[in-house]
């Protein structure tokens, strides 16, 4: 009980820096294991929707080149372009362009979001549904 009484208050000492570190290096490995896990495998369609709805699928097709199509949204029109299994957006006529800026995907579950111009392309595994993903013994 005196050892608690003589320590004094903002002194660090060797095992608060050890605790200090532990969590630091917990919470690193909890965003890699997120991050790492949800990104999945290589997705093989993507899905263009406007305003909730879906309006276009595209297969990722490493085989079929550069390609660009344009969608309607509720501000005017997105360009999006595809090439080597992956999609981006190359234009769109919101005014702040973040969707443009976000880059190329190719991932199962991510995203691009263009929330003024209301167009989201998400990628998925294109797998039918009902289909067997895996067969344990």
């Amino acid at each position: 009980m005196e050892q608690i009484a003589k320590s004094v208050p903002g002194k660090i000492k060797a095992g608060d820096i050890v605790l200090v570190l532990l969590v630091i290096a917990a919470a690193i490995a909890g965003v890699v294991l997120v991050s790492r896990a949800s990104a999945g495998e290589k997705g093989s369609l993507a899905i263009i929707e406007v305003n909730g709805k879906e309006v276009r699928r595209l297969e990722l097709s490493d085989k079929q080149g550069y390609r660009t199509l344009t969608v309607q949204g509720t501000l005017g029109p997105s360009t999006v372009a595809v090439e080597d299994g992956k999609v981006w957006m190359t234009e769109s006529a919101c005014r702040d362009k973040l969707c443009v800026g976000m880059g190329r995907i190719d991932f199962t579950g991510q995203s691009i979001v263009c929330l003024p111009n209301r167009v989201v392309i998400r990628i998925i595994d294109g797998a039918k549904p009902g289909s067997v993903d895996a067969i344990t013994e």
